[in-house]
């Protein structure tokens, strides 16, 4: 197309690392929230939501690799 430049696809690349951002935030966030729901209905002290945090963070990051780990392009 007119106006963009030749070579390398910078908005591909892109697109691949706010993917990988949204995969890690998301993971994050809801296996928190469900970790904070958890501990609100039994009464405990947070135990849960750093559960949820680390499972969330875990399987994201297993996610994004299994995803992403051997061929960015796919």
């Amino acid at each position: 197309m007119p106006g963009q430049p030749d070579g390398g696809d910078e908005s591909g690349d892109s697109g691949i690392a706010w993917s990988i951002i949204g995969t890690l935030v998301a993971g994050v966030l809801v296996w928190g929230g469900v970790g904070w729901l958890v501990d609100r209905w039994l009464g405990t002290d947070n135990v849960f939501l750093v559960i949820g945090l680390l499972v969330g963070f875990a399987a994201s990051m297993y996610l994004v690799f299994v995803r992403y780990g051997k061929n960015p392009r796919t």
